[in-house]
């Protein structure tokens, strides 16, 4: 019996997962990848003997990578050499002091009361209610494929809704629990992950910082493309056939279905079904015949993008930590100037990764990769730019803080330098407006049914996969899309092939 042809479009996490569900399954799938290398913005490059994480440098929701890996006949202890983080980083304030975020809970009590006496007890409710909610979201709007409105819109979501709090402002709900700005701060930052202007944000994202110290933050030896790496095996195992250097000029399509890809050495290649997963609005705007959906996808709310410099260090520096983040003076001023247009900041938040700290085989022995990444706005059409400026002031901007920290001649030790503009990330990874996060963020009228479906709602057989589709962006949220869109195509097209006979 002749199996269904899957072509996967990128090999990023959720492109990789989805066609290891698929050809477990019994589906015949194809990846092709742009780049020569696999993982999207999960993938690493090394130089000089100096490996670095291109995107994503922390392993967040353990739950999520060990169910998958269960799905797929191991285990995430087999596939991966995990450390945990603890302190999960180190925020520092502009003032000098220093918050060390931990999951030892006696730690933080004593860190936290020196930031505010008597705050312990309402750290302590605020983490129990945003882990509740967490678990709520996962169960009712997360992990979950919508194939109408009334799956989102009902009674049950909208009281889980109110009980999450995702009416109300993320910023605004951290009032109710601290006094201390510090601590405002500290609980709320991590709405950057998602690319998403922590206050404005809905207050469901309060989750973030519980899951960093319920579940803890992890890292991989051997990066975060280790996982990559892992599921690239995986897939192998199951069938799954590889081409890169192969991007896509656009999806063919015949009447209400698509018939294959085109590539841009014009070789076509059929298809069943196609899984697309390329940036969303990138796949509707440049490889789609135009629609009227893609006006409204222009016009939804995009996340942030970002600069990041990628330095090898002839040394290592014992004041840091794995994980840092530097608070700007004027924080609020800061973060609303990033998502107001502003591309250069004297006095820019930022965060440093130097992963020697737990794993080091990142870098020569003594010396250190360490990675920037300071948050941007998205490309603005029409908007110029002059990136050597942009480039060259937040270098300087994050030298000055360092040395404000004590951190002594650190400009010195770079060997040598990469970077990554907003415009790299759009032509390296296709990204729409050069948004990092997966493009589309995450407002509360682009989430659950409301966020760009997971199948295209003319052509059937188009399915998608990644952040800019549901539910949302994030290495395990990618994971999730990739299981999700699995198991609706294995609905509306079910395989024939027997599990048994799938894996060669």
């Amino acid at each position: 019996m002749k199996k269904q042809k899957v072509v996967v479009t990128g090999a990023g996490i959720g492109g990789l997962t989805a066609s290891i569900y698929l050809a477990m399954k019994g589906y015949d799938v194809t990846i092709l990848e742009k780049n020569s290398y696999p993982g999207g913005r999960c993938a690493s490059f090394e130089k000089e003997g100096h490996r670095f994480d291109i995107g994503a440098t922390l392993l967040m929701m353990p739950e999520i990578y060990r169910r998958m890996y269960k799905d797929f006949g191991t285990s995430m202890e087999d596939e991966l050499d995990l450390y945990r983080m603890d302190p999960v980083y180190s925020l520092r304030y502009a003032n000098g002091k220093e918050l060390l975020f931990s999951s030892d809970l006696a730690e933080m009590q004593m860190q936290l009361e020196k930031f505010e006496q008597g705050c312990y007890p309402r750290f302590l409710e605020y983490m129990q209610e945003s882990y509740h909610s967490y678990l709520l979201s996962m169960k009712r709007i997360i992990d979950v494929n919508y194939y109408n409105i009334f799956d989102f819109i009902n009674y049950k979501n909208i009281r889980m809704l109110h009980k999450t709090k995702a009416f109300c402002n993320h910023y605004r709900r951290s009032v109710n629990y601290f006094t201390s700005e510090e601590l405002r701060i500290a609980f709320t930052f991590q709405n950057i992950y998602v690319g998403q202007n922590p206050y404005r944000a809905s207050a469901i994202f309060a989750m973030l910082p519980f899951l960093e110290l319920t579940e803890g933050v992890w890292y991989p030896r051997g990066g975060m493309h280790a996982i990559v790496e892992s599921l690239v095996s995986i897939a192998k195992s199951y069938g799954v056939e590889f081409s890169y250097k192969s991007e896509i000029s656009s999806i063919e399509v015949a009447g209400n279905r698509v018939a294959g890809v085109r590539l841009q050495d014009g070789q076509v290649e059929k298809a069943d079904i196609v899984v697309s997963n390329a940036d969303l609005p990138y796949v509707y705007n440049e490889l789609l015949p135009e629609s009227r959906y893609v006006s409204k996808l222009n016009r939804l709310k995009y996340t942030c993008s970002a600069l990041v410099f990628y330095w090898g260090m002839d040394r290592d520096f014992p004041g840091i930590k794995q994980h840092n983040v530097f608070v700007s003076k004027d924080y609020r001023k800061n973060i609303e100037g990033v998502f107001n247009g502003d591309d250069v900041s004297y006095d820019p938040s930022f965060y440093l990764h130097s992963p020697v700290k737990s794993d080091p085989t990142a870098a020569p022995d003594g010396q250190a990769s360490v990675s920037i990444i300071i948050p941007l706005d998205y490309l603005r059409q029409g908007k110029e730019y002059d990136w050597d400026r942009i480039r060259d002031e937040n270098r300087k901007a994050v030298f000055r803080r360092l040395e404000q920290e004590g951190i002594r001649d650190f400009e010195k030790h770079i060997k040598f330098e990469s970077a990554y503009l907003p415009v790299t990330w759009k032509s390296v990874f296709n990204l729409s407006r050069g948004a990092i996060f997966g493009s589309l963020s995450h407002d509360l009228m682009q989430m659950g049914y409301f966020r760009p479906h997971n199948r295209h709602r003319k052509y059937k057989n188009l399915f998608f996969a990644g952040g800019s589709t549901h539910p949302g962006n994030g290495v395990p949220m990618a994971i999730l899309s990739g299981k999700l869109v699995a198991e609706k195509i294995q609905k509306f097209y079910p395989s024939k092939q027997p599990f048994a006979d799938a894996r060669k």
